[in-house]
C-alpha cells in the first residue's frame, strides 16, 4: 500500500510544477542531481566526476547548478562558479524545469515532469549487475512498475558500465527501450588516471595514517529481507593480516546510505575507523588494498584496480531468497565466504594470488564497457545534441 500512496503523492506534487512552464529552459544550463551520500556528501557519484570533468575541459562553456538537501554544507562550490539551491523549493524547482541538460544518477527521475526541450542524462550510481533492483525483486508491484514507466519516458540517454547492466538493468528493470551510451562510469575513470595514486596517499592522510599502513575497507550493502546477520569479526581480522603479512593494517568501514547504522561489526579496535561520512566513495576505492563486500555494486568499481576483493555474506540463502542476482555470485571469480572461519582461511589464498585473475574475469563476464574515457565521450554526446 505505501508504494500506491507515494506514486499518487509524487503525482500531486507535480501538478503545480506546471506553472513553472512559463519560463523557458535556459541554454547550456546543466543541473546536476546526486543521490550518493545523504547530506554529507550529496557532491558525489557520477554527477560529481562529470561536473569536475567540466570545470577542467570547459570551465565557461555552460552554467552549472546542483541541487542538494543542505547547501549551506557545500559553499565552497560557488568560489567555482557553481550555483546552488535547496531540494523541493520554488528555486530548486525553477532549475530543474528551467535547465537544458539534466544530468542525474537515479534521482527525480521516477516521478519528476520533465519537459521535452531538456537533455535528460541518467547515469544511475551502481555499476554492474548485481542484486536485483526494486521492480524485478520480489514484492514488486504496478505502482513501481509506473515510476519506472515515467522514468523511462523522461529520459533521452542512460549511461551503462557494462553488457550485463545494459541487458538486465536498463532494458529490463527500467523497462528503458531509449538511447544507451556504453561509455562506462564518469567516477570509474579515476581508476585509469594518475588520480588513484593520488588519493591512495591523501585518504591516509584524512585519517591521519602513515603512507606504509595498509587499508581494508569493508562496505556491505543495505538489507531489506535479512537485517540481522552475523557480524564481521573487525579485531580478529585485523591481527590475522598483521601476522600473515608483517605489516600494519586499519579496517576502514563504510556503512551504506540506506542502512542507517554503521556496518555489521564486533571486536573493533583501534585500528578500526568509520568512513561512512567520508564524502567520496571512489577515493576510499582508490586508497584501499583490499575490500570486502557482500552483494554491493561497488564490486563493480574495485573490480578495475585489480586488487584483492572478498565476499562476506553469511546470509547468502536468506538474501538469494529474498532479493536475488541477475548473474550467479557464484560466477563472479570472487571468493565466498558464509563464516568469518571460511574468510580467514582464504586469506592466504589472496596473499598467493589464487584469485588475482578475478577482478580481469569479472570484467570479461559482465561485459565492461570502462575505458577511463566516460566523461569525453558524455561531453561528445552532448555537444552533438545541443
Amino acid at each position: 500500500m505505501k508504494y500506491y500512496f507515494k506514486y499518487i503523492l509524487q503525482k500531486l506534487i507535480t501538478l503545480p510544477l506546471f506553472l513553472l512552464r512559463i519560463f523557458p529552459v535556459k541554454k547550456n544550463r546543466i543541473l546536476f542531481l546526486s543521490l550518493e551520500g545523504g547530506s554529507l556528501c550529496e557532491y558525489a557519484c557520477n554527477p560529481k566526476y562529470f561536473c569536475e570533468y567540466l570545470l577542467k575541459t570547459r570551465p565557461h562553456g555552460f552554467e552549472l547548478v546542483w541541487l542538494f538537501k543542505k547547501p549551506e554544507n557545500y559553499t565552497f562550490l560557488r568560489e567555482k562558479g557553481i550555483r546552488t539551491a535547496r531540494h523541493f523549493t520554488p528555486k530548486g524547482f525553477y532549475y530543474t524545469l528551467t535547465s537544458q541538460i539534466v544530468i542525474s544518477n537515479g534521482g527525480y527521475m521516477t516521478w519528476f515532469p520533465f519537459r521535452r526541450e531538456q537533455l535528460c542524462i541518467n547515469t544511475w550510481h551502481g555499476g554492474g549487475a548485481y542484486k536485483k533492483l526494486e521492480n524485478d525483486a520480489a514484492g514488486a508491484n504496478a505502482a513501481t512498475r509506473k515510476r519506472m514507466e515515467h522514468a523511462a519516458r523522461h529520459t533521452d540517454a542512460f549511461l551503462s558500465g557494462c553488457e550485463q547492466f545494459s541487458r538486465h538493468v536498463i532494458r529490463g528493470a527500467f523497462l528503458y527501450s531509449g538511447e544507451i551510451l556504453p561509455v562506462g562510469m564518469p567516477r570509474n575513470d579515476i581508476f585509469f588516471s594518475g588520480q588513484k595514486d593520488i588519493f591512495y596517499k591523501s585518504v591516509r592522510q584524512a585519517f591521519s595514517l602513515p603512507e606504509s599502513v595498509r587499508i581494508l575497507l569493508y562496505a556491505p550493502t543495505f538489507r531489506t529481507h535479512t537485517p540481522k546477520y552475523p557480524a564481521l569479526d573487525a579485531g580478529f581480522l585485523l591481527e590475522k593480516l598483521r601476522r600473515l603479512t608483517g605489516e600494519n593494517w586499519y579496517l576502514l568501514y563504510r556503512a551504506h546510505i540506506q542502512s542507517g547504522d554503521v556496518a555489521c561489526l564486533k571486536n573493533l579496535t583501534d585500528h578500526c575507523l568509520d568512513a561512512s561520512a567520508y564524502p567520496d566513495t571512489q577515493e576510499l576505492l582508490c586508497a584501499a588494498d583490499w575490500l570486502i563486500t557482500d552483494y554491493s555494486s561497488i564490486v563493480w568499481d574495485f573490480s578495475l584496480t585489480d586488487r584483492p576483493l572478498l565476499l562476506y555474506t553469511p546470509d547468502l540463502d536468506d538474501y538469494c531468497r529474498g532479493r536475488g542476482f541477475y548473474v550467479d555470485i557464484r560466477d563472479w571469480g570472487f571468493p565466498i565466504c558464509h563464516t568469518m572461519e571460511e574468510l580467514t582461511k582464504t586469506l592466504p589464498q589472496l596473499l598467493s594470488g589464487v584469485y588475482k585473475n578475478g577482478p580481469e574475469h569479472h570484467r570479461e563476464l559482465l561485459g565492461s564497457y570502462e575505458s577511463g574515457h566516460s566523461c569525453a565521450d558524455l561531453l561528445d554526446y552532448i555537444l552533438k545534441h545541443l
